[in-house]
Formats: structure tokens, sequence, C-alpha cells
């Protein structure tokens, strides 16, 4: 009995061993996510603006396009944030607005990371020639002005909201080529690296399986923070006249109000604030994910 006993004692620590270390890094970035009090705001904002732009337009069905009133009509009980200057609705547009410029975010920064992984993670794995090649090409996009860039691609192509999210999209993929070519350089000569290639792996696994999950952490950041960029360039090229006419969106409003400012303030004020508020929420929410995953960040704290 006195065997037995000291044996249970003895295994005892051993099995709480696992379960203080079952934490996955997913809960551990969570975790940590959830201590930094700008990261919560900005995502209960970025939260509260994605139901506003699904869910308002079933509470608050006007068209966006329709005129409901006399133009530059004041915020009152008819119209909550007033009229523009064609007497459109400007809380409609804000509510139904808030889906393109969304969407247009979301999937400029997913070509911008698609474009910048691939260029990035050739580049920084093989070196070399095709590294040479792959950096000039980057630099190139690098040196142009994007957003003239994107002016001079929705110009020949038309201004429609698909060629305006492609053009974002295509011209603002540089910072994350760099970014994943620095981390696969940094990973590619590391033990576990060499060890699943003395295993067999092939280039195609090591790149997908081994070096890109391990570079995914600093790429996610900058892919949330490419969303708030895309947002700002929609609006910068509808500001400019190149937005699509036939979408409302928060930019088209800036656009198509701007030289009645003095005049209605209000249909220039609101979807401005609206964009601020956005990218305000993107930029927190990309500071507490740096915060989550950052490992060193996460060692001080």
């Amino acid at each position: 009995m006195t065997v037995i006993e000291s044996t249970s004692q003895v295994s005892a620590p051993q099995t709480d061993l696992p379960a203080r270390t079952a934490a996955s890094p997913g809960r551990l970035a969570l975790r940590q996510f959830t201590k930094s009090p700008s990261g919560v705001a900005g995502a209960c904002m970025l939260i509260l603006i994605i139901l506003v732009a699904v869910a308002g337009p079933s509470l608050y069905p006007v068209d966006p396009l329709d005129l409901v009133g006399a133009p530059f009509m004041p915020p009152d009980a008819d119209a909550w944030f007033g009229t523009d200057y064609l007497g459109r609705d400007v809380l409609a547009g804000l509510i139904h607005g808030g889906r393109a410029t969304l969407a247009v975010g979301a999937v400029a920064a997913l070509i911008t990371i698609v474009i910048g992984l691939v260029i990035g993670a050739v580049g920084g794995f093989f070196g070399g020639a095709i590294d040479a090649t792959m950096v000039k090409i980057t630099e190139f996009f690098q040196i142009l002005p994007p957003l003239l860039f994107a002016m001079v691609l929705v110009t020949l192509f038309g201004p429609k909201l698909t060629t305006i999210t492609l053009a974002i999209g295509g011209v603002s993929w540089t910072s994350v080529a760099r970014l994943t070519r620095a981390e696969f350089m940094r990973l590619r000569d590391l033990d576990f690296v060499k060890a699943s290639r003395a295993a067999g792996a092939s280039n195609v696994n090591l790149i997908l399986r081994v070096l890109l999950p391990n570079a995914l952490p600093a790429v996610i950041v900058s892919a949330t923070l490419a969303i708030g960029v895309a947002i700002l360039f929609e609006g910068g090229l509808s500001f400019l006249g190149l937005g699509d006419p036939n979408v409302m969106s928060w930019g088209l409003m800036l656009g198509q109000n701007r030289n009645y400012i003095l005049d209605a303030w209000w249909a220039v004020m609101f979807p401005g604030a609206a964009i601020f508020l956005a990218v305000l929420a993107i930029s927190l929410v990309g500071d507490g994910l740096n915060d989550a995953i950052n490992p060193r960040l996460r060692r001080r704290s």
C-alpha cells in the first residue's frame, strides 16, 4: 500500500502538466486581444458598423437613390439626416452605402494580400535571380503613386465598383510583399525548415505548410490595416468623381456633395464621419491584433 501511494503521488503532477500547457496559440492570442482596451473598443465599433450595414436596409427600407424630398433639407423628423443636393435621403445612403464601402474594402484587401503573399513568398523562399526579379517588380509598383495609378485604371476601364475594387487591390500590395519576403527570408534557414526539407518535403509543401503558417501572424495585422486603406482609397476615388454612380457608397456621397458643403454640411459630414469611424475601428483592431500576435509584446505582459 505504501508503494502504491507513493507512485500515485509522483505521477499526479505529471498529469497536471498537459492541462496547464494545453492552450492553443489562437486562444492565447484571443486572450491577449481581450486585454487590449483599444482593440476591444475597435472590435465593438466594427461589429456595430457591420450590423448596421447588413441589417439596416431591412429596418430602414428607403432606396438611397430615390428622391424623397426637396434638395438640401436639413435634418428633421421627415429625414433624420437630411437630404442631399438631389433630395435623396442621407441616412438611407449611409445605411445602404456601408455595404458597398465595406465590401470594396474587404475584397480589395483580399486581392492585396493574395498578390503580396505570392510575390513575397516566391522571392523570399527561392532567393537569387527569382528574388531579384520579384524585388524589381515590387519596386516598380512602389514608385508609382498608388492613387494616381488607380485613377488611371478606373478611367481606362470605367468607374464601376468591380473596376474600382480591382484597381485598389492591384496598386496597394507592395507593403505586404515586402513584409512576406522578409518573414520568409528569416524563416527559411531555421532548423525546423531544414528538417522538413531533409524529410523530403517539396518546395510547394515547404511554402504552404511550413513557412506560410509561421509568417501569417505578421501578415494578418497587415491585412487588417489594408481594409482601412482600401476604404480610404475608395473614398478618394469617389471624391475625385471616379465612383460608381449606380451603387451608393460613402465615398460617392462625399464626391457628389463636396461642392455643396456650405449649403448642406450634413450631406458631407455624415458620410465623412462614417468613413472616419470605420477606418478608426479597423486601425484599433489592427493594433490589438499586433499586441496579441507579437510574441515580444506577449512576453512583456
